[in-house]
């Protein structure tokens, strides 16, 4: 069986990357199949991945701090590339949408997901592309876990995006919001599905871990959009415990207190970072997946934007966050982690079986390495 997927495979985007990579992976070890990423590049998402290079915030610290470290967001942008080179099987490139309706890649099944790839406000508009609008064969479409990124479509966008979810075989989302968003928009049920980051087990993403960094332990900060607060907690986690803060940083700002800003790495060694750091202290939806499957304390202020999905998996795995980040002599309210581990492979069943009868395929046999542990 020939199975395509459709994402954002090539963005200068931790999580969008290792996603790609995720959901590929199982689809070729859990159904033995031939799976391959579609090199479809969206030109809107392109362009924005290169304007960020450029030190985008009215904080002229932050401004000059860009500016001097510009070549190495050049450098993170090739790592990028390299990791989904070495790591994912392409398709020939698509440089738009007309190209890949003209002479789509062929294949059994199409999947598309996940990321935010049904949000408009990305993608400049609803992106037919997306949508597997250039698949005939309407039960060929799959959608694989897609996140609106938000619990509201703009009026403009709603008739499209209701004519081109009428025309998906199977559908499903990543949030709750996204599951009462189609209901509200077209009367059909989406099954809810976790991030495909999750159907990668600990032991795998351990392995492909690369950390750079010595054995001496370090707090781990990643800010998805700059918030001076997480900053103030990162602070006081680190006045607590004594050791060194270390940032995967945009732009190499400095807020005075940080040890170590990290511009120039990828997806590897943004894995390894997690995988042995002491602490992590995030806002990003990614950053806690990977906090949460590296099983870390963690605090976590979530963004402002999309936060929908954070908070959407704060509540499946039963994670509370708090205000002030000493709570009850700790620096983050606890979680079960056994609970945690239970929930997520309930949730990867459930998964591999969506794409099993999505796939038609009775019978499949899931791949147990992706339930044991280490």
């Amino acid at each position: 069986m020939q199975v395509d997927i459709i994402t954002f495979h090539f963005v200068n985007n931790f999580g969008g990357a290792l996603q790609a990579y995720a959901l590929q992976k199982t689809i070729s070890e859990c159904f033995n199949a031939e799976c391959e990423i579609i090199d479809y590049k969206n030109r809107f998402i392109s362009l924005t991945d290169y304007v960020r290079l450029f030190p985008i915030t009215s904080n002229l610290k932050e401004i000059k701090a860009g500016l001097r470290t510009m070549g190495l967001r050049f450098e993170r942008i090739h790592m990028f590339h390299d990791f989904i080179l070495s790591n994912c099987r392409l398709t020939k490139l698509y440089r738009n949408y007309r190209a890949l309706k003209t002479d789509p890649p062929v294949a059994d099944k199409y999947i598309c997901g996940s990321d935010q790839i049904w949000n408009p406000m990305l993608t400049m508009g609803v992106s037919r592309g997306y949508f597997l609008r250039f698949v005939a064969d309407t039960n060929s479409r799959i959608a694989y876990a897609p996140s609106f990124g938000t619990d509201k479509i703009p009026d403009i966008f709603k008739k499209v995006i209701r004519k081109y979810l009428d025309g998906m075989g199977h559908l499903s989302v990543r949030e709750r919001g996204g599951v009462k968003l189609i209901k509200h928009l077209t009367g059909k049920s989406a099954e809810q599905l976790i991030d495909p980051t999750f159907l990668v087990s600990k032991c795998d993403w351990e392995k492909l871990g690369n950390n750079p960094r010595d054995d001496e332990e370090y707090i781990l900060l990643y800010i998805m959009q700059r918030d001076m607060q997480v900053y103030k907690y990162a602070r006081k986690i680190k006045e607590q415990m004594g050791i060194r803060l270390i940032e995967i940083s945009r732009y190499g700002y400095n807020p005075g207190f940080v040890d170590e800003c990290l511009i120039n790495i990828g997806p590897a060694e943004f894995l390894g970072l997690f995988r042995d750091a002491k602490y992590v202290c995030t806002n990003s939806y990614h950053g806690l997946v990977y906090s949460i499957i590296f099983e870390k304390d963690f605090c976590l202020i979530p963004c402002k934007r999309f936060r929908a999905r954070i908070n959407n998996l704060l509540k499946l795995l039963h994670i509370e966050t708090v205000d002030d980040c000493v709570y009850k002599g700790r620096l983050t309210a606890s979680y079960d982690k056994e609970f945690v581990r239970n929930t997520i492979a309930a949730e990867r069943r459930k998964a591999l079986n969506y794409l099993g009868v999505s796939f038609k395929d009775e019978k499949t046999e899931k791949d147990e390495n992706h339930d044991r542990d280490c």
